[in-house]
């Protein structure tokens, strides 16, 4: 894509953001995204096939926001357990002032469109990749491990908040309850 292409991309997306913000994600419509975004409706499906396509992207550019400030904000060399609970706190607190995004989340995990899908698989790549940076000192054999269960606990705590049974606090203890028993098992096993 050209220089302005991609602006005129980002544009969309960021509408989308915001529109899923004020009226959830069931509720946006393509034309809508085009007039609110001072795009054309036909160039909106050129960048996008569906609605589920535009979605799917307006949450991969809003999670991949978060972490890329997790990592700037996380020094390196450091235990990963501060940089860990900084990034549990932040995604709790994002998703917990944007619902309807977290539905949405919740709902494109299990989406079945292709273009859907690709992005689910790059967001979890990119989580992945913060991870990954985030846990450089742990053996390499209980990163995946320890990852898979930071995600599941989130996963879990976001769909509790969502649902009302647990508070954002009542979250973010459980969450960072995981977090420090995932570290320490790992770091026990960590040799030296």
């Amino acid at each position: 894509m050209t220089s302005s292409q991609l602006a005129r991309r980002a544009r969309l997306v960021e509408t989308v953001i915001d529109l899923i913000a004020e009226v959830g994600s069931e509720a946006v419509q393509m034309r809508d995204v085009a007039q609110r975004s001072g795009v054309a409706l036909a160039t909106v499906y050129r960048y996008f096939s569906s609605k589920e396509h535009l979605l799917a992207a307006a949450l991969e550019d809003w999670q991949k926001r978060l972490t890329r400030r997790v990592l700037a904000n996380t020094p390196p060399g450091q235990d990963p357990l501060p940089g860990i609970l900084d990034y549990l706190r932040r995604a709790l607190r994002a998703f917990q002032r944007n619902p309807a995004m977290t539905a949405l989340m919740l709902q494109m995990t299990t989406s079945a469109v292709p273009e859907v899908r690709a992005a689910v698989d790059r967001m979890a790549r990119t989580n992945a990749e913060m991870f990954d940076s985030l846990l450089k000192d742990l053996p390499p054999q209980d990163v995946p491990s320890v990852s898979f269960g930071l995600n599941a606990a989130l996963t879990s705590a976001l769909t509790a908040m969502l649902h009302s049974d647990l508070s954002l606090d009542e979250s973010q203890r459980r969450v960072e309850w995981v977090a420090r028993a995932l570290l320490a098992h790992a770091t026990e096993r960590t040799p030296g």
